[in-house]
């Protein structure tokens, strides 16, 4: 554990990671890596990958430079509440150097991320989602130390190489969900009490005038809604969990009485092999058993045509 550079202690914001996130990200970096090893010898796939890297590059470089010059960036200086909550947030959670953070403008989002440049780590609050936390220093540090929380977990790390493996459907969208279960428990963290970050997570949900008045165990039931098929599978190619979901993950006894989830996963499930497992297999037995027939309508029509004999003449 890394001590606190200013006094020699140990941070005290130190989460564990969501249960499922490192085998997902481990599942993730070997399809990664086998996608990489294919292309590296084939001399068409590296340039094709080179194209579509450089395009994703030059537009992440341009969502840079408008964040480092059109959004505000929170300094001594400039909103210094802001950068006090900044500082002290990733002081506790052990950073050496906090990360820049900026305040943005994004036409009524609620919304905030974490990205980066190169060696440098940013993140970005959305105004309206701070301005809907109003006076709510609890809600406001929510948002503030999960953003914090992608960066001090290294989900920022190595993403070119793992892109591969982030593209495949439900694979790539359960780690990204389990990343964010992981940063919730670092907001939690940083809220410091469990009231302050439901909260954050009601004004995601409702906004500033209704988020705080919402009846999280009523919130909490819409997991019940979602207990269907096609809506599991749904929630499995979202990048974000259900909000409902995170509720509970935060506070356990939010969860509904006697709810498992297990119907819309098995509907799922089922969905899933109706549509694609169960057609693959019949394409398969269907292409095996033309195959055959063809092999013996081959061998049949060898076996009628009589041998053919050469002749020389006699000289």
């Amino acid at each position: 554990m890394n001590s606190n550079p200013s006094t020699g202690a140990a941070p005290d914001i130190a989460v564990e990671p969501w249960p499922m996130e490192k085998p997902l990200l481990w599942l993730v970096g070997v399809f990664s890596f086998f996608v990489w090893f294919a292309l590296a010898i084939t001399v068409f796939g590296l340039v094709y990958l080179a194209f579509i890297g450089l395009f994703l590059f030059i537009g992440h470089v341009i969502f840079i430079a408008h964040v480092r010059g059109s959004a505000v960036k929170i300094g001594p200086d400039q909103f210094p509440d802001l950068h006090q909550s900044v500082e002290r947030l990733a002081r506790r959670m052990g950073f050496e150097k906090a990360p820049e953070a900026y305040v943005m403008q994004a036409g009524g989002i609620l919304n905030a991320l974490a990205t980066k440049l190169f060696r440098d780590n940013f993140i970005v609050l959305y105004s309206d989602l701070l301005e809907s936390c109003g006076e709510d220093t609890a809600a406001r540090d929510m948002i503030v130390a999960h953003e914090l929380g992608h960066i001090k977990e290294g989900h920022l790390k190595h993403h070119w190489f793992l892109l591969p493996g982030l593209f495949v459907p439900f694979l790539g969208s359960a780690l990204s969900r389990a990343r964010e279960y992981t940063c919730d428990r670092y907001g939690l963290a940083g809220a410091g009490r469990k009231d302050g970050a439901l909260r954050g997570l009601a004004i995601l949900a409702a906004g500033a005038e209704r988020g705080p008045k919402v009846n999280l165990q009523a919130m909490a039931r819409q997991v019940e809604d979602l207990n269907a098929g096609w809506l599991t599978i749904g929630t499995w190619l979202s990048s974000h969990p259900p909000l409902a979901d995170r509720f509970i993950a935060l506070e356990e006894s939010l969860k509904p009485a006697g709810f498992t989830g297990s119907r819309g996963t098995y509907r799922a499930l089922g969905l899933i092999g109706t549509v694609y497992i169960l057609p693959t297999i019949l394409g398969l037995v269907a292409m095996m058993f033309f195959g055959n027939l063809a092999q013996q309508k081959e061998r049949a029509q060898q076996l009628e045509t009589p041998p053919s004999y050469d002749y020389y003449p006699v000289e």
